[in-house]
């Protein structure tokens, strides 16, 4: 059981790891991609503020209709309101879930964008949490292979710059 508590530590954590790879993306960096029809790190910075609340808002709601509204307004998302844009997921993911009971996490039906039913808190698991956890990863490696070779497991994995070994 994964309660509703859990659900948004995670997605906090989550959001606050990625806010911190934001700030390692070396400066004139952000429109390197991998390769030429992958994401720039900008495009990449824009999707993360939408890819967990347009998930979470269709597995409560059952309706789509929200994520091309959401998916333009991040097209304004720059390397400086990013955080900004990040926090504002985060806080709108609170309010989604804040009514929801455990009980209707647990017993509520949800479809997934692949149309496997599933019950809403797995779905929130599977369409909010996971992507989260995915594109940090991206996002780690977007910055690592665009030049930031001071990057480490701790910045991936906790958000925060690895010890300086003593000189």
């Amino acid at each position: 059981m994964f309660t509703k508590t859990q659900f948004l530590d995670t997605c906090r954590f989550e959001t606050r790891v990625i806010q911190h790879l934001a700030t390692k993306v070396l400066p004139g960096r952000l429109e390197w991609r991998p390769t030429p029809k992958q994401r720039s790190t900008l495009e990449l910075l824009r999707y993360l503020t939408t890819c967990a609340i347009v998930p979470a808002q269709a597995m409560v709601s059952g309706s789509w209709d929200h994520a091309e509204p959401a998916e333009k307004a991040a097209k304004a998302v720059t390397a400086e309101t990013f955080a900004s844009g990040m926090d504002a997921q985060m806080k709108a993911l609170e309010a989604l879930v804040a009514p929801l009971s455990e009980r209707e996490l647990l017993e509520r039906k949800a479809e997934l964008p692949w149309g496997a039913p599933n019950q809403l808190g797995e779905a929130l698991v599977n369409t909010v949490v996971k992507p989260l956890v995915a594109y940090r990863m991206q996002l780690f490696l977007y910055a690592k292979e665009s030049g930031n070779a001071d990057l480490g497991p701790a910045n991936c994995w906790v958000g925060v710059d690895a010890p300086k070994p003593p000189a």
